[in-house]
């Protein structure tokens, strides 16, 4: 709003010049920044599983004599796990809020000849309840909550059996050696970039100006 007082060429005797301004209102701002790189799953791997040893079966005397069963298969090593690798997350909010600005400017210096005896009054009215920011401003960045599983070798298995019957059947015999269980691979691998968040806010409400000119 802009008032702006300027009489006529003419002298200002026993005057009296009264300016009123009254400014309400109300201002509800909600400015909110939100990056995220996080929320991330990487997952593992698993080995095989080796395969169990030959069994040796037979009936009848002395028909497993010095046999030896198949070994158990070794277990595969487990592989690298997932990997996760997340770019840079940037997030920029800004508000602003301009309300009720008020501009006076009273020129009397420039357009009067002559001023005795007169008075000049600017009265500017804010103080009310009713006057009233309310404002949330918020930036948040993440970059959590990340998972990254091991890695888990495969399961060994055993060597295999002898089973006979009969007179000393198994006379000499040996099973199978047990495999060897796998290795685990590298887990699982996460890197994430930067989250960064700006928010900023500015509200201005019932400002005045006043410029006077005698």
């Amino acid at each position: 709003m802009f008032g702006f007082a300027a009489p006529a060429s003419a002298a200002i005797n026993s005057s009296a010049i009264f300016v009123s301004m009254i400014n309400r209102g109300t201002i509800t701002n909600v400015t909110q920044a939100d990056s995220n790189t996080g929320n991330n799953v990487a997952l593992s791997s698993v080995g095989g599983s080796g395969a169990r040893g030959g069994d040796i079966t037979s009936t009848g005397p002395h028909n497993n004599d010095g046999s030896v069963s198949g070994n158990g298969g070794n277990g595969g090593n487990g592989g690298a796990g997932g990997l996760v690798s997340t770019g840079n997350a940037t997030s920029n909010a800004g508000t602003e809020n301009g309300l009720n600005g008020t501009e006076v400017d009273i020129d009397l210096a420039s357009t009067t000849d002559d001023i005795n005896s007169s008075t000049l009054d600017v009265v500017t009215d804010n103080d009310s309840l009713d006057n009233e920011i309310d404002n949330f401003t918020d930036g948040r960045s993440r970059t959590g909550d990340n998972v990254a599983l091991g890695s888990i070798g495969g399961n060994a298995e055993r060597g295999g059996d002898i089973t006979g019957t009969g007179d000393h059947s198994n006379a000499g015999s040996t099973s199978g050696s047990g495999g060897a269980g796998g290795a685990g691979g590298l887990g699982g691998t996460i890197a994430t970039g930067v989250a960064s968040s700006t928010a900023g806010t500015l509200n201005l409400m019932n400002t005045t100006f006043v410029r006077v000119r005698m």
